[in-house]
């Protein structure tokens, strides 16, 4: 087996963390493994740095760049992979051109809805779509046959460290951390328009958010206008999230849309914190509500109000063991084991 992964995103984010994982996992099983990264790229950036392993940049000028699909081509001739991972659509497009020659897999990622088009032109010749929920599943299912469930992962020993406990610019009673992106989806003015209610309640309590885009400034000026500000610490994108989870109270996952299989729930599990989530349908795969986290009504930040209040006022108590117990089924550890049984059960068909 020799697997070519294939990831064009710019940004350091969750997707990008997971297909560098498999592809380390698939190495520490002396599984052959070669990654490709866009060289515009953060990853790439992180992975020169890093001195990784088997890794490679190139340059991404478009899905339908001769430049970019010659490169390739020069590196499939290469290497010789069995199997092409794609890890987001446009490398799906680039990936799936091999198809004679390899097995491709695709990693579906979010839940928003394929385009016809795309249905029947870049997504026809995959061998296995691998959806990181069930919830995104159900809708793959509805376009495609070869659909499979792999949840994306936590590595549970990113957080079995020495913490450094003066992460925090302001530190108060009770910390309430945010990690994400400030997009329209990741609902972090629901976030702030609950806490300015809390703050009306409780001394000395400080939102942490950690994340950073489009929406920073506005959620600044929301801040602001609510009277709040001197209550919120805005970090902006951070490599030790680690240390803010592990300072933190309770973690809080407000998304409205487009939540594939959130790694900041677990994440904050991870970590062992009561995780605070909006009941999107692929939220509810991890948190069972009361059991090992806590839910409230998507984009209702009255709802999310109440919920923590309840947990702040331990009218909700959960147990820690629940919590770890849940977690562990995500373990990076698992995922590949799962990763490496699909692969050798689809290439040998």
């Amino acid at each position: 087996m020799r697997v070519l992964h294939i990831d064009t995103g710019l940004e350091w984010r969750g997707g990008q963390r997971q297909a560098l994982t498999l592809h380390k996992g698939l190495l520490s099983h002396n599984i052959e493994s070669l990654f490709l990264g866009n060289q515009a790229g953060e990853l790439h950036q992180l992975c020169k740095n890093n001195h990784e392993e088997k890794y490679a940049g190139f340059a991404f000028n478009g899905e339908l760049s001769l430049t970019t699909h010659h490169e390739i081509q020069n590196i499939v001739k290469e290497f010789k992979p069995t199997i092409i991972h794609c890890h987001d659509s446009h490398s799906a497009k680039l990936g799936s051109r091999f198809h004679k020659s390899c097995t491709i897999f695709h990693t579906r990622r979010v839940s928003y809805p394929i385009k016809f088009l795309s249905r029947y032109f870049k997504y026809k010749n995959i061998d296995a779509h691998v959806c990181v929920s069930e919830d995104i599943r159900n809708y793959m299912k509805q376009h495609f046959s070869n659909t499979f469930t792999i949840h994306s992962c936590v590595d549970i020993k990113r957080f079995d460290r020495v913490v450094n406990k003066t992460i925090f610019d302001k530190n108060g009673d009770i910390n309430i951390v945010y990690v994400g992106a400030f997009s329209n989806q990741k609902g972090v003015d629901v976030l702030i328009k609950a806490f300015s209610n809390l703050a009306k309640k409780y001394n000395n309590i400080v939102l942490h958010l950690i994340g950073n885009g489009e929406l920073l400034q506005p959620m600044k000026t929301l801040a602001k206008a609510l009277e709040i500000d001197h209550n919120i610490v805005f970090y902006g994108a951070r490599k030790d999230v680690e240390d803010f989870y592990l300072n933190s109270d309770y973690v809080v996952c407000p998304s409205v849309s487009g939540e594939g299989s959130s790694g900041v729930i677990k994440e904050g599990m991870a970590a062992g914190k009561i995780v605070i989530t909006s009941d999107l349908t692929a939220n509810k795969e991890l948190i069972d509500d009361g059991i090992n986290g806590v839910m409230f009504k998507t984009g209702d930040s009255n709802a999310l109000t109440m919920s923590l209040t309840k947990v702040i006022n331990k009218e909700i108590v959960i147990d820690h063991q629940k919590i770890k117990e849940k977690v562990s089924l995500f373990d990076c550890s698992n995922t590949i084991e799962q990763y490496i049984t699909l692969y050798k059960k689809i290439s040998n068909k």
